[in-house]
């Protein structure tokens, strides 16, 4: 099922193991977009109906398997793929290795899945007029080096990916934290934003940004973090990865 935030924005969630991912299709007069095309193709059923005869633009967040494996399943012409220049360049790499794990243990779920790379880069910014409505498309490296967000000024929306998340963001082995820390700082300060759409947890205000700054912070100062009982086990599982990759920082 679509949720739709207003005559414009649509969310989909999709539940995995032991947590979910969330995609959004904005819809402009002229273009549509869809963010991320989540884990399946099945996952991009009913977008159709919704996009019409509108040009259909897909950006992908980063190039994490939960984020981009549904895009074989809209059958309709895309006009273009858009993603972070490093987002193509996984495409080589850890992309094709994990879609290779996914179908050898989970065959009935993951065969019907065909990578489909970006095929329109960018390293630092770009911007996407739908008719109407405009996405600002921005770096933010953090939780993947090829990670990006993007805005929406005249909703006042940040569709954040995996840069923001509830109960905290998952950091990688490679994550640049302090770059992460301080672009985050920025969209803190932006006295623009309203809404935040992270990939994972609920649609928040900009609250949810100073969270995930404090947590991130406590992980580099190696101060006391407590976290609730009640996380669920992917999320302990994810604390205690977090604490150890932050402590390999320099």
């Amino acid at each position: 099922m679509l949720e739709r935030l207003d005559n414009e924005i649509y969310l989909k969630n999709v539940q995995l193991e032991g947590y979910e991912v969330r995609g959004a299709l904005i819809l402009g007069s002229e273009k549509a977009v869809i963010l991320d095309t989540l884990s399946r193709p099945e996952d991009m059923l009913k977008y159709k109906e919704l996009i019409g005869d509108r040009e259909l633009i897909i950006i992908y967040s980063h190039a994490d398997w939960d984020h981009i494996w549904g895009t074989a399943g809209l059958k309709m012409p895309i006009k273009s793929i858009i993603a972070h220049s490093s987002c193509l360049a996984r495409f080589s790499k850890d992309v094709p290795e994990t879609l290779k794990e996914y179908k050898k243990n989970q065959p009935e779920l993951y065969n019907s899945v065909e990578l489909i790379p970006p095929d329109t880069v960018f390293d630092s910014k770009m911007k996407i007029d739908l008719g109407g409505i405009t996405i600002q498309l921005s770096q933010l490296s953090g939780h993947t080096e090829d990670s990006i967000v993007g805005f929406i000024p005249e909703k006042g929306i940040l569709l954040a990916g995996d840069a923001v998340e509830t109960p905290f963001p998952c950091i990688n082995k490679n994550s640049p934290m302090a770059n992460w820390i301080t672009e985050l700082e920025k969209w803190e300060g932006n006295k623009n934003l309203k809404i935040v759409i992270p990939a994972h947890g609920k649609v928040s205000g900009p609250d949810i940004i100073s969270q995930n700054l404090q947590y991130l912070k406590s992980l580099l100062n190696k101060d006391k973090i407590e976290i609730s009982a009640s996380l669920s086990s992917f999320y302990k599982e994810t604390h205690l990865e977090n604490m150890a990759f932050a402590s390999e920082q320099k």
